[in-house]
């Protein structure tokens, strides 16, 4: 499922990981689609974007609904 559809299906308030690792690129150093969706979202006013550490070297990349 695309950060779209789960942003489709998400209410205010819901949290969406989009992203579990170190940096959101791949391999060519490009950022990955759903990255790049939930930026959108974001500039849209749709979603808050921040990142929880949860170890070493990996973190989870967020988006809190607000609309």
């Amino acid at each position: 499922m695309t950060f779209i559809d789960k942003l489709a299906r998400s209410e205010i308030g819901d949290e969406i990981i989009y992203h579990e690792g170190f940096h959101c690129v791949d391999r060519d150093g490009n950022k990955i689609r759903e990255a790049k969706e939930a930026w959108r979202a974001y500039v849209n006013g749709d979603v808050l974007l921040y990142q929880r550490r949860v170890g070493v070297d990996h973190l989870q990349y967020c988006a809190r609904v607000i609309r």
